[in-house]
């Protein structure tokens, strides 16, 4: 009888470690926002002005707007009236410390109306420096990362967000994002909008 106690219990013990180590590899990891702008703060088709953010007008006399649809709150750029036949518009981040929070990254959803053409003439591009000193953008050296989102297309139904996710466990240092719009507000082919919503920094704890 002792003897088959003593097996059962060696039993029940290596099934529980076995199974501590199995669930120890299975743990999803643990994420951390950092920083979030969820736009909930807009006064709808004001420039957009929140702390921390830089919002330039590079070509054109507009610049991002904060917008509100349904409750929700989000910055969007739409060149339509503006006059300009070529509106570039930066919507700059505040600064991100990759140094202080490795494993990190970013996530955010863009949407778009209007847009009747896949191209350079009508676009947001994701942008990433690490010598912008939170003033002189045209004398930072600016990486293009949209490859890495999901930038909508003429294809997707207006309005609907699409939602991105970029690793920046690679890189270390002093981080801003931006999100560039170029577009027209002459010419009815390239007069499409760009809307940015949900931009978060995070972190993998493990």
């Amino acid at each position: 009888m002792k003897t088959n106690i003593l097996k059962t219990t060696l039993a029940a013990l290596a099934l529980i470690t076995f199974g501590c180590e199995v669930d120890d590899t299975a743990l999803p990891k643990v994420t951390t926002t950092i920083m979030k702008e969820d736009f909930q703060t807009a006064t709808n088709n004001t420039d957009l002005d929140i702390a921390g953010w830089v919002n330039y007008n590079e070509v054109g006399t507009l610049k991002w707007k904060e917008k509100t649809y349904s409750g929700n709150g989000y910055a969007e750029f739409s060149p339509l009236n503006s006059g300009s036949p070529i509106n570039l518009a930066w919507l700059i981040s505040p600064e991100l410390d990759l140094d202080a929070n490795p494993n990190s990254g970013i996530a955010f959803k863009v949407a778009q109306h209007h847009l009747d053409v896949d191209a350079e003439g009508n676009s947001l591009k994701v942008l990433i420096s690490f010598d912008y000193d939170g003033t002189n953008f045209a004398t930072a050296t600016w990486t293009d990362i949209t490859a890495q989102a999901n930038i909508p297309t003429k294809s997707v139904a207006w309005y609907e967000f699409k939602s991105s996710k970029i690793n920046l466990s690679n890189y270390s240092g002093k981080a801003h994002i931006a999100f560039k719009f170029k577009g027209s507000g002459t010419d009815t082919t390239l007069d499409g909008a760009f809307q940015v919503d949900d931009f978060i920094f995070f972190k993998q704890d493990n």
